[in-house]
Formats: C-alpha cells, structure tokens, sequence
C-alpha cells in the first residue's frame, strides 16, 4: 500500500477527555472518552468524512515519544492536579511499553450539540475502548494537541486518518529551560559565583546573535530585516549541541518569531538543497495563510546542512509512509 497525504486539523487536549487521574484541579466533569473538535460541523465534516473513513489509527511509537516529551511536567508538575501524577510516569511508560501491536485501530462517530459544539465520540465496544485507552490514559490536558492527517491509499482510494498526540511545550519556555540547565551546569563546573557565570553566558548568547545577523541580516523566508523582528535561531538545539556547537554560527538561521515557532516545533525545516519541507502535520489552510511553499528555494549559509540534517531527522515532524502497509 502507498499512501497520500490530504489535509490535516489539530484537536487541543482539553481537560473534559482527560482520564480521571490526570484531571486539572478545580474542573469538573468525569472524562467522557470524546473529543471536542471544534463548532464548525460543515467544515469538520469535510475533513472526518466519518461515513467515508475506514478506520483512524495512532502509532505505539508516538505514544512512547509523547511521554518521553512529557516527563518533566509528569514529574514536576508545573500546575495543580486533582492527583498527584508525579508518582505516575513510570507506571505508564511500562503500560505503553507493553502495548502489544505498533499501530492501534480507533472507530469515532460524531455528536453535535445544542451548543454547536463537535465531538468526536468512540464506538463503544470493548475493544474500541480498549485501544483507546492507550492515548487517553497518558495524555496530559491543555498541554497536549491532537493531530489528524487524513491520508488516501494511492491504489484502493480508501482513506484513513492518522492521530498523534504532542507534548506541547512553548518554545519560549523550552529557551528558558535551557537557560536554567545550561546556568546551574556552568555554575557547577565553575568556581566564580553564579552572577559572574551568568553575565558571561549572555554575553556569548549576545555576540552570538550578533555574529549571525551579520552573516544574515534578515528573515530566511520573509526577507525582513528589522533586528527588533528577528530571532537568531540555533538549527540544531543549544541543549543537544557540544561545547564547539553551541555558538557556531553555521549552526544558526535568522527567521521572524512566527518562522521561529514553526522551525522549532518541527512545522518546517529545509533539504540540502535550502528546500523548504513542510510537515504533513500541518494543514491546508494553515500553509496558505502562512504563505508557505513547497520546496521553494532558499540560500542557507554554507556549512549548514550539517545541522539542518539533525533538524530534519530529530525536530522535524514528517510521515514514515512505509511503515504504514498495515491497514487491510
């Protein structure tokens, strides 16, 4: 079977789905095993085509990814539960470990309300709920987004939607995280106290941004050249990188902060040629509000792709369409 990729939508994860044990304080509500999609039904039953769609699916491999994301916040929660979840993680990186098949088959139907509210609700038999159970008993509410992509079998024509669940995390907060585990490194490996230690990581931080924006002064995509609209972004994370990589210039590209978010979260990325690639996780509508193309060529600095060839194979989101040959 090969398959094409048609559109995509994302779900946000709100707390009313979530399992019990991982409920937000202060909410309510039993967790009703459903979805809440949206208000739009003409626009959301354009894309479900539940009578059209043979099944939808989620991968084991996402399930294992997202709690690897989610492990701090599992952790150290930085909100209040109405449990403690802190003591949870490992229990469920054994029950998702443990999951016996790699793709996990998932039946919806759909319900609109008096409220214009689209749901998303499960058939109810045993197995159905079983399989989803594998997402719902993991993922964490307001900090997760569902994503659909509804694909076409290229030889039966039948279609099919592909669910992953991501571990959300602001890329603004992700920079601060990097900056408090970079700090208290620094601090331990030094003798000089912490203000000292931490006015020489800005200031390489700095002349580090200054560095690039004399190598590009402006926007990768949009050609904007205002600094106060730039962001210098590393290709390859700060936080994965060694000492030698961390403020290499080559190791940098210059994007306004909506180009920046998308890189970061893995939206987009570039081939070796300076192509633009974009996620099959990102929609339609999405791309053309953002003015995105398709490999569209761009001049990245040489001495990149080394980098860009991390971001495409660890940050960047795509589809193993080979790996999907399962569905009868």
């Amino acid at each position: 079977m090969s398959f094409k990729r048609l559109d995509a939508i994302d779900i946000n994860y709100v707390d009313s789905a979530a399992d019990r044990s991982l409920k937000i304080a202060g909410t309510t509500g039993v967790g009703e095993a459903r979805l809440y999609a949206g208000n739009n039904e003409k626009d959301l039953d354009e894309f479900f085509e539940l009578d059209n769609i043979e099944c939808f699916f989620m991968l084991k491999e996402d399930l294992v990814n997202y709690l690897q994301d989610a492990k701090e916040e599992y952790e150290n929660p930085s909100r209040e539960y109405q449990h403690n979840i802190s003591n949870l993680y490992i229990e469920k990186v054994k029950e998702t470990n443990s999951i016996s098949f790699d793709k996990i088959k998932v039946y919806f139907k759909k319900t609109y309300d008096s409220g214009h509210r689209y749901y998303l609700v499960l058939y109810p038999n045993k197995e159905n709920r079983q399989n989803y159970a594998h997402l719902r008993n993991i993922c964490l509410p307001r900090m997760t987004v569902i994503t659909f992509v509804k694909l076409e079998d290229n030889e039966s024509h039948k279609r099919y939607i592909y669910m992953k669940p991501i571990f959300y995390i602001d890329p603004a907060k992700r920079e601060a995280l990097d900056e408090q585990n970079e700090l208290a490194t620094l601090n331990n490996e030094s003798s000089e106290n912490e203000k000292i230690v931490k006015e020489r990581y800005r200031k390489k931080q700095t002349q580090y941004r200054l560095s690039l924006l004399e190598k590009m002064p402006a926007c990768l995509i949009t050609n904007v050249s205002d600094d106060r609209l730039l962001v210098a972004c590393h290709v390859k994370p700060y936080c994965v990188c060694d000492e030698d990589e961390k403020y290499d210039v080559k190791n940098g590209i210059v994007l306004t902060p909506t180009y920046h978010t998308l890189f970061d979260l893995g939206f987009i990325t570039f081939d070796k040629d300076g192509r633009l690639l974009i996620s099959p996780f990102l929609s339609n509508l999405n791309k053309s509000r953002l003015n995105l193309i398709e490999l569209k060529a761009y001049r990245l600095q040489q001495g990149t792709e080394k980098y860009m060839k991390y971001h495409r194979e660890h940050i960047f989101n795509t589809i193993k369409f080979d790996d999907l040959d399962f569905i009868d």
